[in-house]
């Protein structure tokens, strides 16, 4: 029986550890495609792959930048693994009844920016 790289333990659901090493893998090639190779079209190709997959660009970006190896698959989880739990506490906190009252009131939830605030004042402002 092949083992793989599938872990014994990981964190999550399998269905999380799939997405996971589908980013993975996609970041991968992107990195050989756009560092080792500069082949444009394919990297364009695999950055539409991702959007298409609906991938946070944010996250891909981050393990491509941030990881020297991208074979090394300890050094992608560590790189990883922050985004993760930020996703997780975003994920929580949209579930508070706070949250989900601000979303039926249409009232910013607590913590949104000033800047965003005022940025869609504005666009109320300009509609015909």
């Amino acid at each position: 029986m092949a083992s793989g790289c599938f872990p014994h333990q990981f964190e999550g659901s399998f269905s999380a550890f799939k997405e996971r090493q589908l980013v993975f893998s996609l970041t991968r090639q992107l990195a050989d495609a756009q560092f080792r190779r500069g082949d444009r079209c394919l990297s364009e190709r695999l950055w539409q792959e991702a959007a298409a997959e609906a991938m946070d660009p944010e996250r891909i970006t981050g393990l491509l930048y941030g990881v020297h190896d991208h074979d090394d698959p300890a050094a992608m989880e560590a790189v990883d693994r922050p985004w993760r739990e930020l996703q997780r506490e975003a994920s929580r906190r949209a579930g508070t009844p706070l949250a989900r009252l601000a979303r039926l009131t249409g009232r910013r939830p607590a913590g949104t920016s000033c800047a965003v605030t005022a940025h869609q004042s504005l666009q109320a402002t300009n509609r015909p």
